[in-house]
């Protein structure tokens, strides 16, 4: 298997990570990855914790979540512009709205009489940032309502469960408009980790640039299937671990990411260079 030399789907403390953007900055060097791009939920946050190196190459990112038929449809940006006014001006609007939806989570739990939470409780243990039901599970195995994350998705949170609220922030059609407007380039995530595939010929019509091919999520079968896409639409192809901090988790660094000739071909898809070239 060819060397991973970049990983371009890392999760910080700004959104579900439990690592801060100048710790991954540390691993990825440590890991002697050439490049990286951290891509959090909603959140661009951590941009400005990180101290530029010679060492290894920043591809500013976002997960952005969005919803179509009912499904959720995650889409990287990367080479986003942070400071973008319309992209400053949704994420606080997508952040109000997380953090709601946490707390009618909460409710919910807490109307069903199984469990007791503390909504102030957990406001003060997750700080400001952008946060999902992961974050909530920590929280709960911490306080000894559950042994695991996994048990607490499995009796309290999961999709079948009472308490589940659906995410309803805006189409994949919106987050790639908004991903172009920030100058950047919009990729389809892990499409076979929740059954998005199907979505890629409309997404191609709304300007989708590429798809997440390299998942530690996506078997031998799932890649060539994604290669199979960006073939016939002329996508780009990106990779990476989904890393949220747990080295025990199948997400960990070098489990996911492009070899050095995918990395060459990534790069090269960078909006900048085509800017330059106008200029």
């Amino acid at each position: 298997m060819p060397e991973i030399v970049a990983d371009l789907h890392l999760h910080s403390t700004f959104s579900d990570g439990l690592f801060t953007p100048a710790e991954l900055l540390e691993l990825v060097v440590s890991k002697g990855l050439r490049a990286f791009s951290l891509t959090d939920h909603d959140s661009i946050g951590g941009f400005a914790s990180l101290t530029p190196t010679p060492k290894v190459t920043f591809i500013p990112g976002i997960e952005l979540t969005s919803t179509y038929d009912g499904k959720e449809v995650h889409m990287l940006g990367y080479y986003i512009n942070p400071n973008e006014p319309e992209l400053g001006e949704v994420l606080k609007l997508i952040a109000i709205r997380r953090n709601q939806r946490l707390m009618d989570i909460v409710d919910k739990l807490n109307n069903a009489g199984k469990i007791a939470l503390d909504k102030d409780e957990i406001a003060e243990n997750l700080g400001a940032g952008s946060y999902n039901r992961l974050n909530l599970a920590r929280f709960m195995v911490k306080k000894g309502l559950a042994q695991s994350i996994e048990r607490v998705f499995a009796n309290y949170l999961g999709d079948s469960s009472e308490a589940y609220e659906a995410v309803n922030y805006f189409s994949p059609a919106k987050a790639i408009k908004l991903i172009h407007k920030c100058g950047g380039l919009a990729f389809l995530a892990h499409p076979y980790t929740n059954n998005t595939s199907g979505f890629i010929p409309e997404l191609v019509e709304c300007g989708l640039n590429g798809v997440e091919a390299f998942h530690p999520s996506h078997g031998a079968s799932e890649v060539k299937k994604c290669l199979d896409w960006a073939a016939r639409f002329k996508l780009g192809v990106s990779g990476g671990s989904d890393f949220h901090g747990n080295e025990n988790s199948p997400r960990k660094i070098l489990s996911a990411g492009l070899n050095g000739e995918r990395l060459v071909d990534f790069l090269s898809l960078d909006p900048s260079r085509d800017l330059a070239a106008t200029t």
